[in-house]
């Protein structure tokens, strides 16, 4: 389900060259966006009509016609039906913007003969809809709404089926110029009736579904100027099999202009009421949530990721004994903190020769890395792991320093938090007599209590230390055992 978000990236590369002359549509403005769009197709597909552009009443009339490009395809080893022209319409405004919408449907089918490999696949989607309102003095949209109904997607080869189906997609954008350089851009999304079925004769079938899947994402100081510039850098070259110098100095220029890219980036995808069939069982939770974040390429580059799960649904053969410690809900959100990266891209600007198939020697690529970890570590932020069900409440945060280049060189420096503590150990005895593992853990979390510390509102912490030296602090103390 890429087509409509490469909708709007073609569309906002393609036209964004020159600025809008006003309202009226003319013949002469129909050539010179199709001048636009053709800049950096070979001529021949320009010539058989791969992209076409009419003046018709108030709007241009753009047309994708994919027929040219089929036609180089070899027709013993690919094998397409369905495929058809695209039409979109675009209107120039007063204001120097334009309006686009365009209104499709799929349905495409294929065969791609690759000797074992071969796949036969098929797009359905009975309606594909955008509309939005273009700015070519960004080369990018204001705003932007698309949506899809009735996605159906397959592939099979001798080895696997895989099917999914979407019964609604809608995705709406949003960007705001911040500065004359950068934009702040927000995307938002949900698909609805998700399911994909997975067939292996040899693991039999998996269906993955959920109620709806939500999309979040929100792009602080994009750098869309020196990103269109890069862009068209590349299709200008695209068909050398080597830059010369001036061209590689040009490449060079435009990527320290881009630098740091973005600002802050931010995703979030929540899927709701999730559910997994397999032949070992079925299982699901209501609620699983990823999340993505970075500051941009900078001196102190942040990475943070986080994975949580609400009311997980345990399959059917979980013993019921261990129904209770099953956590209601569970979280991790770690961060590898503090990395040189825009040092590193520095480096790489000024040292690099992009003239040459390996743009850096061996040494190079080794100072690249040391740039990037200073002292030759590497940070994880514990910044929140957390799980909680009906016997335990458990929380650890801190942090962790790791030496990539140096096996079991580590500092780690973390606190644990128990509440409910007593009602763990209480469940672990309950039950050792039928699972009895049970006892030993709960003989071993007895001992623990004994080196915690408790902050009197019921829960115990342990402060965690561990040197370079492997030696290891409990609150301040040496571990006793």
């Amino acid at each position: 389900m890429r087509v409509p978000r490469l909708s709007v990236a073609a569309l906002a590369i393609l036209i964004g060259f020159g600025q809008a002359s006003g309202a009226q549509v003319s013949p002469s403005g129909a050539e010179e966006i199709q001048r636009n769009l053709t800049r950096f197709i070979p001529a021949d597909l320009v010539k058989a009509g791969l992209f076409t552009v009419q003046a018709a009443a108030s709007v241009y009339e753009l047309r994708f016609d994919p027929a040219p490009l089929l036609a180089r395809t070899d027709a013993e080893k690919v094998t397409l039906s369905g495929v058809k022209p695209m039409v979109g319409y675009l209107k120039p405004l007063d204001s120097g913007l334009y309006e686009f919408r365009t209104d499709q449907n799929l349905d495409i089918k294929g065969h791609v003969a690759a000797g074992a490999d071969s796949v036969s696949f098929s797009y359905l989607i009975d309606t594909l809809k955008m509309e939005g309102i273009f700015d070519p003095a960004i080369s990018y949209f204001q705003s932007a709404n698309w949506s899809a109904r009735g996605a159906r997607l397959t592939s099979r080869t001798d080895k696997q089926v895989v099917e999914a189906e979407f019964g609604e997609i809608a995705m709406n954008l949003a960007s705001v110029k911040a500065s004359p350089d950068t934009l702040d851009i927000t995307t938002s999304g949900v698909f609805k009736a998700f399911s994909e079925n997975i067939t292996d004769p040899q693991t039999g079938r998996v269906q993955i579904a959920a109620d709806t899947v939500n999309i979040d994402v929100s792009l602080e100081g994009a750098r869309h100027r020196a990103f269109r510039d890069l862009v068209y850098f590349l299709l200008g070259n695209m068909s050398k099999d080597a830059l010369g110098p001036s061209e590689a100095d040009s490449l060079k220029e435009i990527l320290r202009a881009s630098l740091p890219g973005f600002d802050n980036l931010l995703e979030t995808i929540t899927a709701n009421n999730v559910n997994v069939e397999t032949p070992q069982g079925d299982f699901g939770a209501r609620k699983i949530a990823y999340t993505l974040d970075m500051n941009g390429i900078s001196k102190s580059t942040r990475f943070g990721f986080g994975v949580s799960v609400e009311e997980p649904r345990p399959p059917e053969t979980l013993p019921a004994n261990f129904l209770p410690a099953v956590p209601r809900t569970a979280d991790v959100k770690l961060a590898i903190t503090d990395l040189d990266l825009e040092g590193a891209a520095r480096y790489l600007l000024d040292n690099a020769d992009f003239t040459v198939g390996k743009p850096l020697s061996d040494e190079q690529n080794k100072a690249l890395g040391n740039i990037i970890l200073p002292d030759g570590s590497m940070t994880v932020e514990l910044e929140n792991v957390s799980a909680l069900s009906d016997i335990y409440d458990v929380t650890l945060t801190g942090r962790i320093k790791i030496y990539p280049e140096q096996q079991g060189r580590q500092n780690v420096d973390v606190t644990i938090v128990a509440r409910d503590f007593d009602k763990t150990v209480g469940f672990l005895q309950a039950n050792t007599a039928t699972v009895p593992q049970f006892g030993q853990a709960a003989f071993m979390l007895l001992m623990i209590k004994g080196i915690a510390k408790d902050q009197g509102d019921g829960s115990q912490r342990w402060d965690v230390v561990v040197g370079e030296d492997g030696k290891v602090l409990v609150n301040g103390n040496p571990l006793p055992f």
